[in-house]
């Protein structure tokens, strides 16, 4: 029997949720262009080469992967900073620096489907390539907060790390940070499990009291200052261009913290990494990742910059019943009466909509009462009555939904229907 359901781990979503969408999409896009940022898009599916050198072979066990008609292994993109780092690398190079770009679309990953997560989800995010200053780590930063800030989430906490101090620390005490294993236990903040793998004594306990903590602002310079006093021969730059990036970003709605123990689980970071979270989601609380990368032998090429992706589906969960719709004011319903209206409607409608107004058409056939309780239903502030005498008169009845007062406009004037609507 033909299977017709929706598939496993997706979504349909009505008009309602796109309005809403929309909404939160348009805000984030208009937040992130006003930092200088312009739009790029990829393909959906890539050659599957490029997500195993940028996260290894066993990424394939995650994805939607296959073979097309061509024999070549394609997968479905899973996130979009790589297709966005290969569009660079074959197209944009030769681009004015910094380059700042940003895009928006649907990804895909095979996992088991769990409250939050999906198999297809949206993600929105930017990519400055070009030389890493301070400013420029907090320039990005700054942009993820006004992104959320604009789409109205109300609260969210930051927090900023480093992964190359992170490495200083752990080296000071003979451990590399190659250890995968160790970097997934020091991302999660895993004490116990951190103190089996370093071993017991006094460079496991300060270890993990160095990175196991985080610090408010006022307290963040006093803890760098701590860890460059305490731990000869650390990579003061490091210190240094951290501590900087704390200045300057810009404090949103909730916490700014500084965290040691942020690695994001990905070889190619390398300088100030930071993580957004909302609280309200709880225990799956991450909402942005980001930071400071190279992606030089990933990619054949030098590339360096700096990123975030934002989980475009967990920031409408976060922010709930808090979502500004914008519904246009200037909407009307027209409702053509006889057949000779029918058929005028049309141009009616036409020199509404060239004067920037949304006109919705009757075209059910329903009389005045139903199609005026459509109009309300529908969000209309207006109402247009055409019948015969008003099609030989060469004028409309509008209507006023909230004030009920109604008034006749001629056809000329229906190119300025929307200076009557006030």
């Amino acid at each position: 029997m033909p299977e017709f359901s929706r598939p496993r781990g997706t979504r349909d979503f009505g008009p309602d949720e796109m309005r809403v969408r929309r909404a939160v999409e348009k805000r984030m896009r208009q937040a992130i262009e006003t930092c200088g940022y312009g739009e790029v898009a990829t393909p959906t599916f890539e050659h599957s080469d490029l997500f195993i050198a940028r996260s290894g072979p066993q990424i394939l066990d995650q994805l939607y992967d296959f073979e097309d008609k061509g024999g070549r292994r394609l997968v479905l993109r899973p996130e979009l900073t790589a297709p966005a780092m290969r569009f660079y690398v074959s197209d944009l190079r030769n681009h004015p620096k910094p380059l700042r770009i940003y895009y928006f679309g649907n990804c895909f990953r095979y996992e088991r489907p769990q409250k939050g997560r999906y198999r297809e989800f949206w993600q929105i995010g930017l990519e400055y390539i070009g030389k890493r200053t301070p400013m420029a780590n907090a320039e990005v930063i700054n942009a993820a907060i006004s992104a959320l800030e604009e789409a109205g989430l109300k609260d969210f906490d930051i927090r900023v790390g480093h992964v190359s101090l992170l490495g200083s620390i752990l080296s000071h005490w003979g451990i590399s940070k190659d250890d995968r294993e160790l970097m997934i236990l020091i991302d999660k903040k895993d004490q116990k499990a951190i103190m089996r793998n370093i071993g017991e004594g006094g460079a496991a306990e300060r270890i993990v009291s160095l990175i196991s903590g985080v610090y408010g602002h006022d307290e963040a310079r006093g803890a760098l200052e701590e860890v460059k006093e305490s731990i000869p021969g650390i990579d003061e730059n490091s210190v240094d261009e951290l501590s900087s990036v704390l200045d300057m970003v810009q404090k949103g709605p909730g916490e700014l913290w500084l965290d040691l123990s942020i690695t994001r689980g990905l070889d190619y970071y390398d300088g100030i990494v930071f993580e957004i979270d909302a609280p309200s989601l709880g225990a799956e609380k991450q909402i942005c990742g980001g930071g400071a990368y190279s992606l030089s032998g990933v990619l054949g090429k030098e590339v360096e910059g700096i990123g975030f992706g934002l989980g475009f589906d967990r920031i409408i969960v976060a922010m709930g019943e808090d979502v500004p719709v914008e519904i246009s004011e200037a909407f009307v319903y027209l409702l053509p009466m006889g057949e000779q209206a029918e058929r005028a409607s049309f141009s009616i409608a036409r020199s509404i909509r060239k004067g920037g107004v949304g006109c919705m058409m009757e075209t059910s056939g329903r009389n005045f009462k139903r199609s005026l309780a459509q109009a309300v239903d529908t969000g209309c502030t207006h109402m247009v009555i055409v019948g015969d005498r008003e099609l030989k008169d060469g004028v409309v009845a509008l209507r006023d939904l909230r004030s009920r007062k109604q008034m006749e406009l001629p056809f000329e004037d229906l190119g300025n229907i929307a200076s009557y609507m006030k």
